[in-house]
């Protein structure tokens, strides 16, 4: 079938429609509905970067730090530091946990955004 010649309003109108039947079924009709998932993932992140931060602050505030002798390199180069924290510790191995499950992740199962 060749392209509809359109000589009256009623035929482009009807093939209009035909065109745009075809458009409206191409995709799984779906009512609207709340994903619960999503709105767990999204609050637990919330609860969770919420007690990170009230962690950090009671441990910033509550811990006393040992300072270390100032290291000199070359002696133009100084540093005076500290040892690290719980915190700091904890919130390293979250993060490098997480980056390892992404790339593995990414490798077994292709980015899936």
């Amino acid at each position: 079938m060749g392209m509809p010649s359109g000589d009256s309003p009623q035929k482009a109108n009807e093939y209009y429609h035909y065109l745009q039947s075809h458009q409206l079924t191409m995709q799984r009709a779906a009512t609207w509905h709340v994903r619960w998932l999503d709105l767990a993932w999204l609050w637990g992140f919330m609860i969770v970067l919420s007690l990170a931060t009230l962690y950090w602050i009671w441990q910033y505030r509550s811990t006393r730090q040992k300072i270390y002798p100032v290291d000199s390199f070359g002696g133009y180069t100084t540093e005076l530091a500290g040892p690290s924290t719980r915190f700091f510790l904890l919130l390293t191995v979250v993060l490098v946990g997480w980056a390892v499950v992404l790339i593995v992740g990414h490798i077994v199962w292709g980015q899936r955004f």
